[in-house]
């Protein structure tokens, strides 16, 4: 996987900007919430079956991505934030 050259970047540093735009996002979304559309169980099934049958163009995958399973990408992911955490 090194030799593909993948890799999560390193997240950027804090900063008091980062940290208002973070509580203003929080907001916004604390807003959407209380206006969003009540789902039941049968709604969402929908929903979920709906995007499990959307395709992207393939123009849009990276080379790489056809080169790794899903699963080791996953693993890649999942080490990352493992490391970033501790």
């Amino acid at each position: 996987l090194q030799m593909l050259r993948l890799h999560l970047p390193d997240p950027p540093a804090d900063s008091e900007e980062e940290e208002e735009a973070a509580a203003a996002a929080e907001g916004a979304a604390a807003q959407s919430s209380r206006s969003s559309i009540p789902m039941d169980a049968e709604h969402v099934e929908l929903v979920k079956r709906t995007m499990a049958s959307v395709k992207l163009p393939s123009l849009g995958i990276p080379a790489w991505a056809s080169q790794i399973s899903e699963d080791q990408w996953k693993d890649v992911v999942q080490r990352t934030l493992q490391a970033r955490q501790s």
